[in-house]
């Protein structure tokens, strides 16, 4: 089963990066990153209403958002400027390079967050886990 779902997320991710291609081809970058995180942004609106209302729709469920306090906010504003930025090189990148090169690129992230998993916070994998990460590295160059 997760053989076919990793094959439908690919499939998914393709079509994500074409669609990301043509909504470039012919505009700006930031205009078109700001709609996609602005659309995007309106999936997750009933889920922070429901939490800073303290209306309580989803309870105990997955979707509940929980109170953070300051250095939280902190941490989160921080992790948002990192990640804009890279969607801002990634844009730039997707508007001026072929997708034949960026997708393959793009397939990489997974394997760099490994990297800086064990390299910066020490974490190891398993024997499955690393025929993984090598059946990956080996789809992403052949």
């Amino acid at each position: 089963m997760w053989v076919a779902l990793a094959f439908l997320s690919a499939l998914l991710l393709g079509f994500y990066d074409v669609a990301k291609k043509r909504a470039l081809v012919g505009n700006a970058v930031m205009p078109v990153l700001l709609l996609n995180t602005l659309f995007s942004s309106l999936f997750f609106l009933p889920f922070i209403i429901s939490s800073v209302g303290n209306f309580g729709w989803f309870g105990d469920t997955f979707f509940n958002i929980p109170q953070g306090d300051l250095r939280a906010h902190a941490m989160v504003f921080i992790k948002s400027a990192m990640v804009l930025t890279s969607w801002i090189f990634g844009y730039y990148g997707m508007k001026h390079l072929p997708i034949t090169i960026v997708g393959p690129i793009n397939a990489t992230r997974p394997v760099l967050t490994l990297l800086g998993a064990v390299l910066i916070f020490g974490e190891s994998l398993n024997g499955g886990q690393w025929a993984g990460v090598l059946m990956a590295l080996f789809h992403s160059f052949c």
